[in-house]
This record gives C-alpha cells, sequence and structure tokens, in this order.
C-alpha cells in the first residue's frame, strides 16, 4: 500500500527541489498555462498543502490568506489557489484529501478565518464539499507575468466563484472587493 504525507508548508521555506517537483506538477495539470519557470500563476500563495505518495509530490494546493471587503464589510478569507493532483493520480480520492486537510485547518483557526474562498471553472467538485456558488461585482488587482496592469471592476459571469463558511459571519451576494490579485 502507497504512503500518502499531506504537509503544510510556507511557501518561503520551499526547497529548491520541492520547487522544480512543483513546476513538473503544475505545468502536467495546467498544460495551457505558461508558468515561465515559476510555481505559481498570479503570485506567490503563503501556504502549500503538498500531497506525496512514496515521497513524490503528486498533489498541490496553494492557500492564500487575505482580508476582502465584502459588500462594504472586512472579512477574513482563506483562498485555494490552484489545487492540482497529477493526472496519472486523478479519480483517487486525493484532491479531495487535499481539500479536507485544507478545510481543517482553517476550522481548527476559525477566530482567525470566516470564510474558505475559491475560482473554479469546475464546481461540481467543490459542490460535493459543501461550498456554494455566489455572484460578485468584483473588483482586483489585475496581474500578469509578473506585471500589474490595472484594476479590474466588473459583474463575474465567466467563471464562478465559491465559498464556504468558516467563522459566524453570514455571506451575500453583491460587491466583493478582493483586496489583491485574482485567484
Amino acid at each position: 500500500m502507497p504512503t500518502v504525507t499531506i504537509d503544510l508548508i510556507s511557501e518561503f521555506q520551499l526547497s529548491d527541489s520541492i520547487k522544480a517537483e512543483l513546476k513538473e506538477l503544475l505545468s502536467a495539470c495546467f498544460p495551457e498555462v505558461d508558468y515561465n519557470g515559476r510555481t505559481y500563476f498570479k503570485q506567490l500563495p503563503h501556504y502549500r498543502l503538498i500531497l506525496s505518495v512514496d515521497k513524490q509530490i503528486v498533489g498541490q494546493v496553494g492557500i492564500d490568506y487575505r482580508a476582502m471587503n465584502l459588500n462594504n464589510a472586512l472579512v477574513t478569507v482563506f483562498g485555494v489557489i490552484e489545487l492540482a493532483v497529477h493526472p496519472t493520480h486523478q479519480g483517487k480520492g486525493l484532491g479531495t484529501r487535499l481539500m479536507l486537510e485544507f478545510e481543517q485547518i482553517a476550522t481548527t483557526h476559525s477566530n482567525n478565518v470566516d470564510f474558505l474562498f475559491l475560482v473554479t471553472e469546475t464546481p461540481a467538485f467543490y459542490e460535493r464539499l459543501g461550498y456554494k456558488a455566489t455572484t460578485q461585482k468584483v473588483t482586483w488587482l489585475k496581474i500578469n507575468q509578473g506585471e500589474t496592469y490595472g484594476l479590474g471592476n466588473e459583474q463575474v459571469d465567466d467563471c464562478c466563484l465559491m465559498f464556504k463558511s468558516v467563522g459566524n459571519k453570514h455571506w451575500e451576494d453583491g460587491e466583493l472587493d478582493m483586496l489583491g490579485y485574482w485567484y
């Protein structure tokens, strides 16, 4: 039976060998994205959950921790950035394991986290885990290939914004200022 481990690692603590494995993983999972040698899409995550099978990295989720402004009220968000499971390991429940570990960390510290948040083009997976779609007019910092090129502010309809409550605050559709970059 393979040994599966999940480790929470601060981004600044990643070794060069872990970064090399992450580059391979992200390229395999998102072949349409040009990472230009980076281990992230738009911006570095604060943390990563790294899933290994027999000491080989086959999955990861980047974690963003930030304040956002939801309908003129500040909320704290634990955000999912690039949930990835290597194609040869998909369909084995590893993505679910990563997400459940992510949620466990947030609920353990629910005094510091109001909501889990993510952006996806595949909402069915997250709906099975209890995430709900939300409709928002979103403001965010536009970043591409290491450069800021503006501020976005528009009703978002071309992907699915999803949340899950962790703390005691109530989420309502309306306006969301991400107070930073787009996931």
